[in-house]
């Protein structure tokens, strides 16, 4: 399908067409990290006519190239209520783009929830209909509409999964609706359902020919999965897992097996092959240093070319030659950057790469394998695309009972690692991590003001390990909380960081991390910054319990990783419950359209710093949700960041504290 001169594409000439580069600063403004993406979600039409991208120029809209004119023949604004996730085509006349936008529920008290939106555009003309839109389809229950398959029961149809409510009375719930697969028009909107589930079936599993050949039902309460196939007109139960770490994630490329992701009681996540006859799960690859993170598999038959690894690093171990090849041939025009590649066309000419690094932001390239060119389509990061950049390190330090604590370092350009400033930045999660590849605009802004960054990967972090992931179960505040600050530690005792120019920042679980660490460590840090942080966890796990309900998976889940609200250590180590022992100035942010972590924790923080007569500040972040999803509050949170920063680290600022002994 590829030319076998693919080797050769390390000597082609990259160009640029349709959007330039903006010109370079010495010291880039906020703007040029806070803003979110200029270019992104690039994707290639199925027979390399079209081009889409969203753009932000202050307003974000999708804009549509047409390579026969080499011209952008469309721009279609939505209503900025709407925060674009992602896009693709489905065949050679229709951009589907996923949305979602918070909404307020009304009830006893008012709750906030984020819901998506599908939209269906025809690059011909601009023209763009909202799919399975609850306003003109009763029966679908709002925001709860998803993408299935390009393959629809028909040409011009697609195949999308909606609760469907059996009747349309007012006040109508999820529990009152059945999952059921339905086939959708996209130019007229019309659909009629293809299967019905029931109210457990979470998803479908459907080939690469759109036809149904079986599903995956879950059980909130049991925490279990049963993958069913349709035998006739019967659906066969052919697996069960009561496992909640164990990911189905999707159908094989045989047709008669579903793929998943876990440990399943060894010591790294492995990639696995449900057969439909019965057998039980196989394993397909495991890697004895590494946690499989993901399946790289081709966008057109599924089959499997390779797997994401976990560890520092994240390489791909690689099933297939020539996926491989490609991507080797694409890396070689951008050294030092990681390739993939998300999309080509139906005869294999052109292909859609994207290359990034912690270091560089990501760029999209269109190659073309016959001519063995590449041109730049897209840069995500424009005003950062010549400008130097931290250098990124992986590193690992021995925790105080001698654990290895893996970690990323980002240094500021230019500078000696010798005595900087350092900001430690505790992931979210904190079941999460880190990327080893992906450009941070976080944590390279922080750079370019001058500061060390330390991203520690602590335990509960995952993709190292499931002792390493397990480790952090109940240890907020603790186990959890001594791996940052022994990384601090570290880079102090290396001589990397002075002592008494650290602060400690993070989003989310990093915001909680922030908060124990100005609470709990108060002779360590100089001041400590919160976004959307957690500040109470008891409050935060009965506002999980009213939400989702006692029984829930999602109550069952904190519990495991947190406790029970009844636990000593739950209030022992919420911050907001010891603030006496604060010292160093707190900064809290907040999105106030928040839906996983309630402005309120910022409030509880608030109030208790307040009454304890502790210095802080306190922003809201209007219109925003949790993951910073807006330019301007993006630019505001890093504006006030670095105000803060100048503050109490600057050299007129130095605010002089103990040296910690740690026992």
């Amino acid at each position: 399908m590829y030319s076998a001169r693919i080797a050769a594409l390390w000597a082609v000439a990259i160009t640029l067409f349709a959007w330039g580069v903006a010109a370079r600063a010495s010291v880039p403004p906020v703007a040029a990290f806070g803003t979110t993406p200029v270019i992104d979600n690039v994707t290639l039409s199925l027979d390399g006519r079209f081009l889409a991208s969203s753009v932000n120029t202050g307003q974000v809209s999708i804009v549509i190239l047409d390579r026969t004119t080499r011209k952008i023949t469309q721009r279609v604004n939505f209503d900025q209520g709407l925060k674009l996730r992602g896009m693709f085509f489905v065949d050679d006349k229709t951009l589907l783009a996923n949305f979602s936008i918070t909404v307020a529920q009304q009830g006893e008290q008012e709750e906030k929830s984020e819901v998506g939106a599908v939209f269906a555009i025809n690059p011909l003309d601009g023209s763009s209909i909202q799919l399975l839109e609850a306003k003109t389809n009763n029966r679908i229950y709002p925001g709860s509409a998803g993408f299935v398959s390009r393959h629809g029961a028909a040409p011009g149809e697609v195949l999308m999964s909606a609760p469907v409510l059996d009747n349309a009375a007012a006040g109508a719930t999820p529990d009152s609706a059945t999952s059921s697969l339905l086939s959708v028009n996209t130019t007229t909107g019309k659909w009629r359902v293809v299967e019905k589930g029931n109210r457990n079936t979470s998803s479908w599993l459907v080939d690469q020919d759109g036809k149904v050949q079986g599903r995956i039902e879950s059980f909130r309460k049991e925490q279990r999965k049963v993958v069913r196939v349709k035998r006739g007109d019967d659906w066969v139960s052919v697996y069960e897992d009561t496992d909640p770490d164990f990911g189905i994630i999707g159908l094989g490329s045989d047709r008669q097996s579903v793929l998943g992701i876990g440990a399943r009681g060894g010591e790294r996540e492995r990639l696995w092959s449900i057969p439909f006859d019965g057998s039980g799960a196989q394993p397909l690859y495991g890697d004895p240093e590494h946690d499989v993170e993901g399946a790289v598999r081709d966008v057109y038959d599924r089959s499997l070319k390779g797997v994401q690894l976990g560890g520092l690093e994240q390489r791909v171990h690689w099933f297939d030659s020539e996926s491989e090849a490609r991507v080797k041939a694409v890396s070689a025009a951008l050294p030092g950057r990681r390739v993939s590649v998300s999309g080509y066309t139906r005869d294999g000419r052109l292909a859609l790469a994207y290359a990034v690094s912690r270091a560089n932001p990501g760029v999209y390239m269109l190659v073309d394998f016959q001519t063995n060119r590449a041109e730049v389509v897209g840069q995500e990061y424009p005003q950062l695309a010549k400008v130097a950049l931290g250098e990124a390190r992986n590193i690992s330090y021995a925790a105080r009972d001698g654990y290895k604590v893996p970690a990323y370092l980002t240094l500021p350009p230019g500078r000696e690692a010798r005595g900087l400033p350092l900001v430690v930045l505790p992931h979210g999660g904190p079941r999460a991590r880190d990327s080893g590849y992906a450009f941070d605009w976080w944590a390279q802004f922080l750079a370019s003001r001058g500061y060390a960054v330390l991203q520690p990967q602590f335990r509960g972090s995952t993709g190292f390990g499931e002792a390493h992931m397990r480790a952090g179960y109940r240890q907020w505040g603790q186990l959890m909380q001594h791996d940052v600050s022994d990384g601090v530690q570290h880079l102090i005792a290396e001589g990397v960081a002075d002592r008494t120019r650290v602060c400690i920042a993070g989003a989310s679980y990093g915001g909680y991390a922030a908060l124990a660490g100005a609470a709990f460590t108060p002779e360590l840090y100089a001041c400590a910054i919160s976004v959307a942080g957690v500040s109470d966890l008891i409050e935060m796990l009965r506002w999980e319990e009213n939400r989702y309900g006692l029984e829930s998976g999602v109550v069952k889940f904190w519990r495991q990783h947190i406790g029970k609200p009844s636990d000593p250590d739950v209030a022992q180590f919420s911050p907001a419950r010891g603030v006496a022992q604060v010292r160093a100035p707190v900064m809290l942010m907040h999105g106030v359209d928040d839906t996983v972590v309630p402005y309120v924790q910022s409030e509880f923080m608030e109030t208790a710093l307040k009454k304890a007569q502790k210095p802080f500040e306190v922003y809201k972040l209007r219109n925003e949700d949790h993951w910073l999803s807006r330019s301007p509050s993006r630019i505001e949170m890093l504006e006030q960041m670095e105000r803060f920063l100048s503050a109490q680290l600057g050299s007129g600022g130095r605010v002089t504290i103990e040296q910690p002994t740690i026992q």
